[in-house]
């Protein structure tokens, strides 16, 4: 018998995955022991028990995988004929070979649920596997009764067995239609017992009429086979197989129980004709058609009363038809076991469609011939997808091969080259007819193909799925350049690898331009760590600088203090020592008013001095939330008499940030400052007026500060924020106000910005960062 690949693939993957739960199925089932096969393996240790029937599954399997059906089945019976088979040829029977069989088929098919397969596939797979157990059973039956005949075993042996193994009922009916006996093990399915059937009468027992019927025909001298029913004593309706045969003064019946088998072929039957997206039919051995199911219909658009008893040549076109196609269908399916093929086939109403048909022959147990089965499935969308694919490969082909700036080609799973683009011949020189069929290591450095790396690139491409590196590669002429290399696994839709895809670029004016840049770039950061040296330098410098700068300020602030307090104390005291008459001499008067205001600025420049003191050596101070609008009302208290002597007009907007978190003194000063300089340095064609805004985003505050006053030449915007710095000489003022706000806010981690035009006004605005504030 020829097993397909259906077979042969569901045995691979139970071997693989299931060969335990197939053993250990098996095992709970041999453990109740009811013929002698389960008799003599449980008189084994478990682990043997287990070994032996994992072993004959394993065997079974292998068989079907390797093609050879049936070896170790013959092997054993060889055996077991041979007298060398742990099992008595006495003891095994009809009914042990048929149930053994069967255990082992309901075991296999019990898997199937697991198996991933498409319905055309489980429906020949299924059929498979009953062949070969039923082939299996033949075979075990046929050397039972060969032994049969060579042991000598009396008729009351042979008949106990069949009474208690075999499930058949044996009954004997008189001419007058009564049961004088019944006995068999198929009494069980009705629920009875031997005899509990005696002195019934055909003619008023037998509820069924065909029963009946038959027994009549059976007792006017003729043999009959029929199916009929029968009710248990639970009322449960079997379905038996009956034979009934003329003997002296009656009939011997012989029935057996064909339920289960009548309703598994019964929702097969359901099955197929509820298949709709297949047509499934049977033909006679000529190839008429003589049954029909929904799929067919919806398939072919022919009814079932329309199609019965027409040939299936039907369904072919006239060409087909005129080479005798549909005969040379039935003749290899005959020869074969199947037969496969695709075509255009016919419809009712004449149209075509791609079909995919399988016919597979049916032979009964005496290898006739009895018909076959047709399965067709519409591949019509499949054959234009594949059309369309087949166009769509054309046309990337000619794009490939017309790409003159990669080297595209494709390689063998051995990495022998198979294909080859303008592109390849343009980089690496070789022509078509010269470069396929050679390995693609010819690209390949001497010192590369030592290290075996084009097979390492191939075996990590499989692994991964691609492969990408790159490096020198070698033309035709021996020549080098820097490629890009990028190698694809491919793989059919099995998962097989068929082969590989490479692209290849030429990277060498790429290669050379990095290069290029990367000795720039070298150079560059040469250059500005020279410059960051220096510049880190010239910081270092500036501190010094500055830190003395600081110290300065800080001893003339506090050294200065007496030596000037005491020329105020020697002035006063020399003026008193002179007397009031001196006072009237005009030139001493004079000297002293000019002693007086010298000492009372020098006294302001040591205030100053001071305070900037403060600035530079505070550590760290309260930070509060600061009202500004508080604030501003405050400042505005302090300089009441200059913003009343000076007609000025102080406006602020506060809406977005009316609270910041400052140091509150410090802040106090940054807006004094901002709101004085813009009275103090009024234009004198208008009165002052001073706008105090704040904007707020995620990360800082901003005061913004402007005046309407004489504003700040361009050149000089620069320099105000310098100590000591003044640009109008008829204010008065020491010039570090700005000074000491630009430290404060650059202390707290903010900035102050300037834009100012001359005659219009200016605009000061301070950003301070929001959270905790740091006196540096």
């Amino acid at each position: 018998m020829n097993y397909p690949n259906y077979f042969k693939s569901y045995s691979a993957f139970l071997l693989e995955n299931y060969i335990e739960e197939l053993t250990q199925n098996v095992i709970v089932i041999t453990k109740n022991g009811k013929f002698p096969v389960c008799r003599f393996l449980i008189q084994l240790p478990e682990e043997t028990i287990y070994e032996k029937i994992r072993r004959e599954f394993e065997d079974i399997l292998q068989d079907i995988i390797q093609g050879t059906p049936h070896n170790s089945l013959t092997k054993k019976i060889d055996l077991w004929k041979a007298g060398k088979s742990p099992i008595s040829r006495k003891d095994l029977t009809i009914s042990d070979i048929n149930s053994v069989n069967h255990i082992i088929k309901t075991v296999i098919l019990d898997f199937l649920k697991f198996y991933e397969c498409s319905k055309i596939e489980l429906i020949a797979l299924v059929k498979e596997i009953t062949d070969y157990f039923q082939t299996s059973t033949e075979m075990g039956i046929y050397a039972f009764e060969e032994i049969q005949n060579e042991v000598q075993i009396d008729r009351d042996e042979i008949i106990h067995g069949i009474l208690t193994n075999v499930p058949v009922i044996i009954t004997r009916i008189n001419q007058e239609g009564e049961i004088t006996y019944s006995a068999g093990k198929g009494l069980e399915s009705l629920g009875r017992k031997e005899n509990d059937l005696k002195n019934f009468s055909i003619y008023h027992d037998f509820i069924f009429p065909e029963n009946i019927e038959n027994s009549k025909l059976a007792l006017s001298g003729k043999s009959v086979s029929y199916i009929g029913r029968s009710r248990s004593l639970s009322g449960e309706i079997r379905e038996f197989q009956n034979y009934f045969i003329p003997v002296n003064n009656g009939i011997i019946g012989f029935s057996i129980d064909v339920t289960e088998r009548i309703e598994a072929e019964e929702r097969f039957r359901s099955f197929i004709d509820a298949v709709k997206d297949y047509a499934i039919f049977k033909l006679s051995p000529e190839g008429y058609i003589n049954s029909w199911n929904e799929g067919a219909e919806a398939l072919k658009g022919y009814k079932k009363s329309e199609i019965i008893g027409k040939h299936f040549s039907i369904f072919y076109d006239n060409e087909l038809k005129e080479k005798h196609f549909p005969e040379y269908e039935l003749e290899q399916a005959t020869l074969h076991g199947r037969f496969e093929a695709e075509g255009f086939r016919l419809k009712k109403d004449g149209s075509r469609f791609w079909a995919n048909g399988i016919i597979t022959a049916l032979f009964d147990k005496n290898n006739n011939l009895v018909g076959f089965t047709k399965i067709t499935r519409n591949l019509t969308e499949r054959k234009l997808a594949e059309e369309r694919l087949r166009r769509s490969e054309e046309r990337f082909r000619s794009l490939i091969e017309g790409v003159k700036d990669y080297a595209i080609f494709l390689l063998e799973p051995n990495g022998t080259i198979a294909s080859w683009n303008e592109g390849a011949k343009r980089i690496k020189g070789y022509n078509e007819d010269e470069i396929i069929g050679k390995h693609f290591s010819v690209f390949y450095t001497e010192e590369k193909k030592k290290q075996k790396y084009p097979e390492y690139e191939l075996v990590q491409a499989g692994i991964h799925g691609k492969f990408e590196d790159e490096g020198l590669r070698v033309r035709k002429d021996g020549s080098t350049f820097y490629a890009n290399v990028l190698i694809t696994a491919l793989h059919d839709t099995s998962g097989k690898l068929i082969g590989f895809s490479k692209i290849t670029r030429d990277l060498t004016e790429r290669k050379f331009l990095e290069e290029s840049l990367q000795s720039m770039n070298t150079d560059l950061e040469n250059k500005v760590k020279e410059r960051t040296d220096e510049l880190l330098k010239t910081i270092k410098e500036l501190k010094r600088i500055n830190n003395d700068l600081d110290n300065f300020i800080y001893t003339a602030s506090h050294d200065l203090k007496a030596p000037i307090s005491n020329i105020e104390g020697l002035i006063s005291n020399l003026f008193e020592e002179l007397g009031e008459q001196s006072l009237l001499n005009v030139d001493l008067r004079d000297i002293k008013e000019m002693i007086d205001i010298s000492v009372e600025k020098f006294q302001i420049t040591i205030k100053d001095l001071t305070e900037i003191a403060k600035i530079q050596k505070e550590s760290l101070e309260t930070v509060e939330l600061v009202g500004l609008s508080e604030l501003i009302d405050d400042v505005k208290i302090t300089i009441s008499d200059q913003i009343s002597r000076n007609n000025a007009e102080i406006i602020y907007h506060l809406e977005d940030c009316n609270e910041i978190k400052f140091v509150r003194k410090n802040l106090k000063s940054i807006i004094y400052n901002l709101i004085s300089n813009g009275i103090k340095y009024r234009s004198p064609e208008r009165n002052p007026i001073v706008k105090i805004m704040c904007s707020s985003d995620e990360y800082y505050n901003t005061i913004i500060c402007q005046d309407n006053g004489l504003g700040i030449k361009a050149e000089n915007i620069d320099k105000i924020f310098n100590m000591f710095k003044r640009f109008h000489d008829h204010v008065e003022g020491s010039g570090v106000g700005l000074y000491i706000v630009k430290r404060i806010i650059e202390n707290a981690g903010g900035r102050i910005d300037v834009e100012s035009v001359e005659g219009e006004g200016s605009i000061f605005k301070v950003i301070l960062p929001k959270g905790e504030f740091e006196l540096h």
